[in-house]
Formats: C-alpha cells, structure tokens, sequence
C-alpha cells in the first residue's frame, strides 16, 4: 500500500468519526489489533475487546461537551506504514466535559496524530499529542 493510500485512510477516518461524528466507523477503521497510545488530559483511553471502544467513548465524552466540534487537517506527512496529521480542533462547550459545566467558549486546539496502517483500509496504531488540553481550553 502507498503512502497515499494510508494518507486517505488516515482522513477518511478524521472526516467520518471527528467530523460527521459516525463513531460506528472506529468499528470497520481500526484493525482488530488496534493499540491507542494516546493519553488526553492525562487519562488512560480504557481497553476493551473492541479495539474501537476506547475511542467511542473518549470522543463520545468530547461530542457531548462540544456537540460542534470540527477537526481541520492542516498537514499530513506519510512514510512507510506512518501516517503524522496536523489537525485542528474547534468546538463549542455547551456540555458537560469531565465534570466541568458547560462554558459556552469557543475552543481551538492544535494537535498531532501519528497513525500506522495495518492495510489501507484500516489503523493498528496511534500516538497523539496535543498543545493545550481540551477542559483546559473550555475553561
């Protein structure tokens, strides 16, 4: 599979679950070996049989904080099996978020996701940075 290819995957993942909020898709996107490393506000994404599910309910929790929310990607790089995307997060808090009340601000938070594909049609692996935190931004 090419770097393009996994590049697609990668966004085709970003519009189906973080814009369209089809959280179902994580189920069909993410390889049954999925691995998430990713750690947002600190927190461990649980593991469960379903490698989707540690997903759906860490982005579930944000829909319901920011029912708005919007990912942009602004740069994808892709290498062998790599895919790192530089995404924007907006949304509005009009939920509650990890025990925070709704603030009613508008967020804006950068972030990097570095993917691997297990094939072109699904991830197996991802690592994740953020520059601010979410509860943070809302605040």
């Amino acid at each position: 599979m090419s770097s393009e290819d996994n590049k697609r995957a990668v966004a085709g993942f970003v519009e189906r679950c973080q814009n369209q909020h089809d959280l179902d898709f994580a189920d069909e996107i993410f390889h049954p070996e999925f691995v998430s490393h990713y750690r947002p506000e600190g927190r461990p994404i649980p593991e469960t049989a379903r490698p989707a599910s540690g997903f759906q309910a860490f982005y579930g929790a944000l829909l319901r904080g920011f029912p708005d929310a919007a990912v942009e990607i602004s740069e994808q790089l892709a290498e062998r099996d790599l895919v790192a995307t530089r995404k924007t997060f907006r949304g509005t808090h009009l939920g509650e978020l990890w025990d925070l009340p709704p603030t009613g601000n508008r967020v804006e938070l950068e972030f990097i996701d570095i993917f691997r594909s297990a094939t072109a049609t699904s991830l197996q692996v991802q690592r994740g940075s953020a520059e601010d935190s979410v509860a943070a931004a809302a605040r």
